[in-house]
């Protein structure tokens, strides 16, 4: 069973986030032959002050 986490600075709308969710659990049936039905899809959205690239804060 699938198992995706999506950990973005920022944040997606519903549309998005469906769009995103429907391409990723295609490409999982697509190449690693996993039924849509057992592919289970997190996002986390973090706010820019709290994920830092390069020891620098995104917000």
């Amino acid at each position: 069973m699938p198992y995706i986490n999506i950990k973005l600075a920022g944040t997606l709308n519903r549309d998005q986030k469906e769009t995103i969710a429907k391409e990723i659990t295609t490409l999982m049936e697509k190449v690693a032959h996993k039924p849509a039905s057992y592919t289970y899809i997190v996002f986390d959205e973090v706010k820019g002050e709290d994920w830092s690239v390069g020891g620098n804060l995104l917000g």
